[in-house]
Formats: C-alpha cells, structure tokens, sequence
C-alpha cells in the first residue's frame, strides 16, 4: 500500500510541475482524487463479493466435515458390525427420537437404558425377557407338532 501511495503522489507531483495554471491544477487534482475514489469503491465491492464468496465456502466445508463425521460413524458401526468377534453382544439400536441408528456394545450385561449419540436422549431398553422365552417355547411346540404331523402323513 505505501507504494501505491508513493506512486500516486509522484503522479500529483508531476502534474503540478506540467499545470501552470493555479484553478486548471485544482480541476485537475479533484478530478484524479474522483477517479481513485471510483476504483477505491469499486475494489470494496470485489473484496465484498470475494468475502462473501469464501463465507460460502466455509460454511458448505463446515458442512462437508459434518456429513464426513456422520460416513466415519456410519462406516465404525460397520466395520465394528462386520469384523466383531463376539456378534451376541452388539446391538443396532434407532434412536426413537432423532431417527440416528447406532450399535451400542452389551458386553458388560444388558442394559435398560442407552444415550443416544446423536441427540443425547436416554432412550429405555424394553428386552422383553418373558416374552422371548415363551415365543421360543411356543416355536418349538410348533415344530414338534409339525414334525408329529408329518410323521402322521406317511
């Protein structure tokens, strides 16, 4: 910037010595001093345009970076899914509230109760015990009545 401002006292400067005439010299300065200012507004409004392009950029890089949060997360739930050694103890849960799936790790017991990573919400765990116990007693009946029956047919 001190260049440029060296350059343009040097351009007044030789004006000055070129202009004998005391009021064309005044004409003249005030006219070099409109034009800069014309390029001084017109150079605000490229850094302007330019600052607003690159807050656009930000903001859909902020975006991009969320979205590749969620991939890493979706593809760690997926690698831990695929290459778990122990499948009997990973569970996918969907979180009721946000709609997030996540796998929540149940290798210290059952809970009856998780937080959900993405919203935070507490999200209660129904096993229903009794109930798993007796549809597979019943399964099983079923089977064994199925297999009579066949017996039966032959």
């Amino acid at each position: 910037m001190t260049d440029l401002k060296k350059r343009f006292n040097a351009i007044l400067q030789d004006i000055e010595k070129n202009v004998n005439n005391k009021e064309d010299l005044d004409y003249v300065k005030t006219q070099v001093y409109n034009i800069s200012l014309l390029f001084l507004d017109e150079l605000d409004k490229l850094a302007e345009i330019n600052l607003n392009r690159l807050n656009t950029m930000i903001n859909r890089e902020k975006e991009l970076e969320t979205k590749i949060e969620n991939m890493e997360k979706i593809i760690s739930n997926l690698e831990k899914e695929i290459y778990s050694s122990d499948d009997d103890t990973d569970f996918e849960i969907v979180c009721p509230y946000c709609n997030s799936e996540f796998v929540e790790d149940f290798r210290n017991g059952l809970k009856h109760e998780v937080r959900c990573p993405e919203c935070d919400n507490i999200i209660e765990l129904d096993w229903n015990e009794e109930e798993l116990e007796t549809d597979n007693y019943s399964n099983e009946e079923n089977d064994e009545e199925y297999d009579n029956n066949d017996e039966d047919d032959m």
